[in-house]
């Protein structure tokens, strides 16, 4: 019986410190789903608000283990004056991979794009994005390999509020 408790108590606080495979912060991420195979890159989109739409964070509608995620995909449309990406991964060149945390605040080795990351984007001479801004949504794809965003809302005070929308159809 002892052995028992010891497992379950062992079971428990290694399930529950499992630390997030995607950290989103202001200023920087961290995707542990990043490799060197098939999965290595990012997208990174400052949203607004559609006309007439209001989204609160603190409504009913957010609360809970699993909120609302249609409010936010549906009143919330691209800032096409930030919309920046990476892909590190080319068969055609070197490029650098995406590993470990990446900044959007520091140069880490590489230019990012404007626009989406697999076509319709221009090279830029822009290392550094600079940190996400309060009172500001943003979208995050191409995170794994399947239809996955991370919206995140940093509010006032410089808090990120997180909402993941899985779009997979399995």
């Amino acid at each position: 019986m002892r052995i028992l408790i010891i497992m379950v108590t062992i079971v428990f606080f290694t399930s529950c410190s499992e630390e997030p495979k995607i950290v989103i912060a202001k200023d920087y991420i961290i995707n542990k789903h990043w490799d060197d195979e098939r999965n290595n890159a990012i997208l990174v989109e400052r949203m607004k608000l559609k006309k007439d739409s209001v989204l609160n964070i603190f409504s009913s509608d957010f609360k809970g283990e699993i909120p609302n995620h249609w409010n936010i995909t549906n009143k919330l449309e691209v800032d096409s004056t930030f919309m920046y990406s990476y892909a590190g991964l080319n068969s055609k060149e070197d490029r650098v991979k995406l590993k470990g945390k990446i900044f959007f605040n520091k140069d880490n080795g590489f230019y990012w794009n404007f626009g989406n990351t697999y076509y319709g984007h221009k090279k830029t001479d822009k290392n550094v994005i600079g940190s996400l801004e309060n009172n500001t949504w943003y979208k995050f794809s191409d995170l794994k390999t399947i239809a996955y965003y991370v919206y995140v809302y940093i509010d006032g005070e410089g808090k990120v509020h997180r909402f993941n929308v899985n779009m997979s159809n399995y």
